[in-house]
């Protein structure tokens, strides 16, 4: 039999049963219930600048309201994107291609200033679609970034959380805000300070939620750390911000887009105490972003200790007296544990994970991807993250893009006892004093425990619990757990794709027909999930709710 699929079967017979023992429950506290909210999804909302999440577009104005991004085609803005010094010398080809293929969407569009989205439609169309594929990711943000002219003055993206399609995504914002609101616990609207700390780019990044709560009714205010501002800070550069976030952030003229948040920003960097001075008058804070790595560069310096600021986030937090949320691969960074940093399901299997920085994406486009490493490669960071959660490391994006193989393996390579995984739509509400936590959205959460791996094997206990559904951590184990019970379909299509897609969840309703094990192939990977008679089930939301089950991923090339 090949020594994977043994590893796994032996996984499957030998299964440590987690520990059971129920801790004392502390005392409850005043307020708020919940100081943690992990929202697996992006939280895109419905804005001016993100229509299509709008169930309705009547109110759109663009004379009061920003709409789009603006590309400049003329000399003054392609001129300087064309520079020597932005492009090494293996890509100056691909720069001289750019040149032309911008001369000829002005051909085609007559017109020097175009829509963003129209400038992408027609760089993927006909003759410019092949360069456009051989574009790298920061090749793509140099360009946009340099044609972008500056936002309309007085103009700002602004949210309607009423209109946004997704009802989950509304629910898990109010239910963030009710916890602020608890923390006010007065007459007045609760304070909400956004941080878009895991954004490429924050000045745009931050609008739509300071919009968004302010529509709500919550007193808003801009929390403008990141990265380039740590540095700056550090080294006494807050002169060279813009410069700055070239390297930190890979953006490029900011401050010319945005003149006003700039100037706002130089402020900030230039009083050290302003941001613990945010954070001692909110209370909550919204970390907004896609990237980890980002957070930890916002939040930490080089040794990976905290910053004032987050010292002071931190103690508040603990405190009981500020409730802090964290969306999509940004809450991968709200944990004390190792933290998955980067890369596919099917590239942690194959290669293992890695320690390090996570590769910038598409880097093998343009030859930036570090030794050894690929765009998929699968990295993490073994001192952890910011540190606000200690229970388990933690993974956004979770079912849907099939991150089950990655989070395993850096739980199991890490000795990690618990691996959390949030699905998008899906918020898990917890108590950091006590362990309490609670489901909250529309689909669910996934928790890993005493992972174990073979060189291309991985395999743990897990439950999954969806929306309605509680429990409490305790001693590296979930306990307590109170399964959710409703009737609201998931309407998407099942699938078996279990690397990128929802295969694996998908796949788990056949143990609620009183099936006690599947097998899914993809290409050359194996799951294989396994439930007995000590294997709790129960159907809520479409989805079927498991505790106390197995499940294995192998990848065998040679075998099938």
């Amino acid at each position: 039999m090949n020594k994977s699929l043994s590893f796994i079967l032996a996984c499957v017979a030998v299964w440590a049963v987690a520990n059971t023992a129920t801790a004392q429950t502390a005392e409850p506290t005043s307020k708020p219930n919940y100081q943690l909210f992990l929202m697996g999804d992006e939280m895109a909302l419905c804005s001016s600048m993100a229509w299509t999440h709008c169930s309705d577009t009547d109110w759109l104005d663009g004379t009061q309201m920003r709409t789009d991004r603006y590309i400049n085609l003329t000399d003054n803005y392609v001129t300087p994107l064309l520079d020597d010094d932005l492009w090494p010398v293996h890509r100056r080809k691909a720069r001289d291609d750019v040149k032309m293929a911008i001369e000829i969407l002005y051909e085609r569009m007559r017109s020097d200033v175009v829509p963003e989205r129209s400038f992408q439609e027609e760089f993927t169309r006909r003759a410019t679609r092949h360069l456009y594929d051989s574009l790298s990711e920061r090749e793509w943000n140099l360009i946009v970034d340099h044609l972008e002219m500056p936002a309309p003055q007085g103009k700002t993206d602004q949210a309607r959380i009423k209109l946004t399609k997704v009802a989950a995504k509304r629910d898990i914002v109010q239910a963030f805000l009710q916890q602020a609101d608890l923390v006010r616990g007065g007459d007045d609207m609760p304070r909400i300070a956004i941080a878009a700390v895991g954004a490429r780019d924050p000045l745009t990044a931050a609008q739509p939620f300071m919009s968004a709560f302010e529509s709500l009714g919550a007193q808003v205010r801009w929390l403008p750390i990141d990265a380039a501002v740590n540095t700056a800070q550090r080294t006494g550069k807050c002169a060279d911000l813009d410069t700055l976030r070239e390297q930190e952030l890979g953006t490029w003229k900011r401050a010319r887009v945005f003149p006003e948040l700039h100037k706002q920003q130089l402020a900030f960097c230039q009083d050290k105490l302003e941001g613990p001075r945010i954070v001692d008058w909110a209370d909550a804070v919204f970390m907004v972003g896609n990237d980890a790595n980002l957070v930890r560069k916002a939040m930490l310096d080089p040794m990976s200790q905290p910053t004032d600021l987050m010292t002071s986030i931190y103690l508040k937090m603990r405190a009981n007296k500020l409730v802090v949320g964290a969306t999509s691969d940004a809450m991968n960074a709200m944990t004390a544990r190792s933290m998955v940093a980067s890369g596919s399901s099917a590239e942690a299997l194959r290669a293992g994970v890695i320690a390090g920085e996570a590769p910038p994406f598409g880097c093998e486009k343009d030859n930036t991807c570090p030794r050894n490493m690929n765009s998929e490669s699968a990295t993490y960071h073994p001192l952890g993250g910011v540190g606000l959660f200690a229970s388990a490391s933690l993974d956004g994006q979770f079912s849907e893009l099939g991150r089950h193989g990655r989070l395993l393996r850096v739980a199991a390579t890490t000795n990690t006892p618990l691996a959390v995984g949030v699905d998008t739509r899906t918020a898990l509400a917890i108590n950091v004093l006590t362990g309490a936590f609670e489901v909250l959205g529309e689909r669910g959460v996934f928790f890993g425990l005493g992972a174990q791996q073979t060189d291309n094997a991985v395999a743990a206990t897990f439950h999954y619990l969806v929306a309605g559904a509680s429990g409490r951590f305790s001693d590296n184990n979930v306990v307590d757990m109170k399964l959710a019970s409703g009737d609201d379909v998931v309407l998407e299509e099942p699938t078996t794709q279990f690397l990128n897609n929802r295969g694996m969840v998908d796949s788990l309703r056949l143990l609620c027909q009183q099936r006690n094990s599947f097998n899914l192939l993809q290409k050359d990977f194996r799951l294989m999930v396994v439930g007995d008679e000590a294997t709790k089930r129960v159907k809520a939301g479409g989805e079927c709710q498991v505790t106390d089950a197995r499940i294995g991923i192998t990848w065998q090339p040679d075998t099938w």
